[in-house]
């Protein structure tokens, strides 16, 4: 099998030569280290633009944002397939940047642009949306500017990637740090946004329609572009169970999952939900939601993932369960071995199973990486003999 292949018939539980191997992300720094540096770093770019255009440098730098998200992440797919992993995901963010080191979002979140080795990291700072009345502005603007201006931009974004990699990898897409409920809770800040969850419910339905109209909207144009898997990036869990409770969960974020899952796979498309965090009370509802596949099923977070496999591993193709945050960044080759042949002896047999650091951070080391792939050749051949 090609790796091709081999992805696509794990997304359908069915049977495959190994193993499939997945990252679902990787830093910039760790491109780099791959690929050797770009001519220019981001942050200089920035000061470049700002000695060319002293006037109007903000705008020759929002006007050049979907370039170089399509650089970053064309770098990163190539960085992805030297390391030998099979498959990963892509996805624009729609940032604006209002000073040198601030951008926000069509959600109304400010993210700070963090300096990763010159390469900028948006880390989330704030919503900016502090009354009902100021979420029904940013509300006709996603719905009259933003789905039209931002499915187009999906759309060409998607094709040049794609164009380049096609024979080679399914490229997944995604919509990373801006899924439905994180949009929603981001963009009023956790505190306001629960004062409405559960004294405004109505408004809370509100957001979550219009966030899933906007991804909908845009999932439909990567699809255009010939997308065919998706993964739904939420963070839906602490690491002692889910942010909300599974009632509410039900009642207000899986029908917008079933309305996303249903027009993704309308048009022959795989969807992925992805989430850190203890998810295990939530398990039904996410077979109930239509997902294919569940994203992250975190080591640290007391994700049990032989109970996972057992309770769904038939309805859901399992991905993930390698710790970034000791195993793949402090781990010895004798830690990643382990950890990789507990979660194939765990999750494969019977197939549905794409093995997948649980996240990714800008610490983790490539040789690590190399090691997981390494391990996953050695453990990861079918039929499973653990």
């Amino acid at each position: 099998m090609n790796n091709i292949e081999r992805i696509w018939a794990a997304l359908n539980l069915e049977d495959v030569d190994r193993v499939p191997t997945h990252l679902i992300y990787l830093d910039a720094n760790n491109v780099d280290k791959i690929l050797g540096p770009p001519p220019k770093s981001d942050f200089e770019v920035i000061e470049q633009l700002k000695i060319d255009f002293p006037d109007d440098w903000l705008n020759q730098l929002n006007n050049v944002v979907e370039d170089m998200e399509t650089d970053i992440f064309t770098r990163m797919v190539k960085a992805v397939l030297k390391l030998d992993i099979d498959c990963v995901q892509v996805g624009f963010l729609t940032l604006k940047f209002i000073n040198d080191h601030e951008m926000v979002d069509i959600f109304g979140r400010l993210i700070e642009a963090l300096d990763n080795e010159g390469n900028i990291y948006p880390f989330y700072k704030c919503g900016l949306i502090d009354s009902v009345e100021k979420w029904y502005e940013y509300k006709k603007n996603i719905q009259e500017i933003y789905a039209t201006k931002y499915s187009k931009m999906a759309k060409r974004f998607y094709r040049k990637i794609n164009r380049k990699f096609k024979e080679q990898t399914i490229v997944f897409v995604t919509n990373d740090i801006q899924g439905i409920w994180e949009s929603a809770w981001q963009g009023f800040g956790m505190e306001f946004f629960v004062k409405q969850l559960y004294g405004n419910r109505p408004l809370a339905k509100d957001v979550f329609k219009t966030i899933t109209d906007f991804t909908i909207s845009c999932y439909m144009s990567y699809m255009d572009a010939g997308a065919k898997v998706f993964v739904e990036s939420e963070d839906l869990a602490f690491k002692t169970g889910p942010m909300m409770s599974p009632k509410i969960f039900h009642e207000l974020l899986v029908p917008c999952y079933q309305r996303l899952t249903e027009a993704v796979h309308s048009r022959g498309g795989k969807i992925i939900l992805h989430t850190d965090g203890n998810i295990m009370p939530l398990l039904d509802y996410i077979v109930e939601s239509g997902f294919d596949g569940l994203h992250s099923l975190e080591p640290t977070a007391n994700v049990d993932l032989n109970y996972v496999k057992k309770k769904v591993g038939d309805k859901l193709c399992l991905l993930g369960n390698i710790d970034v945050g000791a195993v793949l960044t402090h781990g010895s080759k004798e830690d990643v071995y382990k950890a990789v042949r507990y979660a194939i002896k765990a999750a494969a047999h019977g197939g549905g199973f794409i093995l997948s650091a649980s996240n990714m951070i800008n610490s983790v080391k490539i040789e690590n990486i190399k090691w997981m792939v390494e391990a996953a050749k050695e453990f990861g051949n079918y039929p499973i003999s653990l």
